[in-house]
């Protein structure tokens, strides 16, 4: 019989509902979830909720990829899951997902807007990954996002003592922190404009922090220089929504120093190509997570699921933190008040999960 669920969904540029929609029973390669929590990825979210994104003025928009349920009912042909299994998918943020397990599923997923209410992207036998025992499912939904952040982080090789800037301090820039440090980085600087997130960078290990809300592009690339000796930051990762700090990371990079961007910047930016890119030697990478293989080769060994596989051993051997990353913890019918403060900029906010399975939120 079907399943009678809710999920949010974005109808029009700015707002923000939920929905109530019937979720089919699983096909041979299909399993249902009943999702307990869902984490908002803010940067690729507030973009498509103001009418931007991948998809710029499509709507409605069924916004979330990044899940945690447990198994409640598996099709004929699907192995490996069973019902009660803890599971990480790339659903949308919804109280049941039908995911899709098929090994010969479409390579590439349904953009959100053209998603069906109930499904979550076709991402073959790779859109399911099984939590482990001692990882709890609020830091388990951090799993989607870092592997964002390790798809970024394998852009660069890191040598001992190279020193790395991270310009926004999301959840994904505070991840990209501790990997940097555990990478043997330093300094490892975290530059933002909010407070409380510098704090939460020095909890993830930053060496130093830079606090941009009072100074120019100018000021931020003295402090980094004085936190470098002088040279620079060798690797730089940008990790914000907005088009005015890339350039400012461009400044403030070292001669031969490679930047990567992470985040998610639908806009343009002015760049000084001569003074910043040219004379600098710098080297410009782009890093989107969709474009991790789906499917394993001997030349590409970190898929989407291996990377959010690894991430889950990683917290589950402490050797990565989530728990500091936790803002916000509430139920579904909070997000449009939520989605609005997120919308509206930087501020006190940064991992915010919706719970889905009736538990109080903290």
């Amino acid at each position: 019989m079907p399943t009678t669920a809710r999920g949010l969904v974005f109808p029009a540029p700015g707002e923000v509902a939920l929905e109530t929609f019937e979720v089919p029973d699983p096909g041979r390669h299909q399993v249902l979830l009943r999702t307990t929590r869902s984490l908002v990825s803010a940067g690729t979210e507030v973009s498509g909720l103001l009418g931007g994104g991948a998809a710029p003025g499509r709507f409605p928009v069924r916004p979330g990829y990044s899940s945690v349920g447990v198994v409640v009912a598996a099709g004929a042909g699907v192995r490996g899951l069973a019902p009660g299994d803890r599971v990480l998918s790339g659903g949308r943020h919804a109280s049941h997902v039908l995911l899709d397990v098929d090994p010969e599923a479409a390579a590439e997923g349904a953009d959100a807007r053209d998603r069906p209410a109930g499904r979550a992207p076709a991402r073959g036998a790779g859109g399911a990954v099984p939590v482990p025992a001692g990882v709890g499912d609020d830091a388990a939904a951090f799993a989607v996002l870092g592997a964002v952040a390790l798809h970024g982080f394998r852009k660069v090789a890191f040598q001992p003592g190279e020193s790395c800037a991270v310009v926004g301090l999301g959840v994904v820039g505070q991840l990209l922190v501790q990997l940097a440090r555990a990478a043997g980085a330093r300094p490892v600087v975290g530059i933002d404009l909010v407070a409380s997130r510098l704090e939460r960078a020095r909890t993830s290990g930053a060496h130093a922090v830079v606090d941009a809300s009072g100074l120019d592009a100018a000021g931020v690339e003295a402090a980094v220089l004085a936190l470098t000796a002088g040279r620079g930051a060798d690797v730089g990762f940008e990790a914000t929504r907005t088009p005015q700090a890339f350039p400012a990371l461009m400044r403030l990079a070292a001669l031969g120093g490679r930047v990567v961007v992470v985040g998610s910047i639908h806009a343009t930016a002015e760049l000084r190509l001569f003074d910043d890119l040219q004379r600098k030697e710098l080297t410009l990478i782009g890093a989107w997570q969709p474009r991790a293989p789906l499917a394993p080769h001997p030349y590409a060994r970190w898929t989407q699921t291996a990377n959010r596989a690894l991430f889950l051993e990683q917290v589950r051997h402490g050797a990565l933190a989530v728990d500091h990353l936790i803002s916000h913890r509430a139920r579904p019918e909070d997000a449009p008040a939520l989605y609005a403060e997120m919308a509206a900029g930087p501020g006190d906010w940064l991992g915010v999960v919706l719970v889905w399975d009736g538990a109080a939120p903290a």
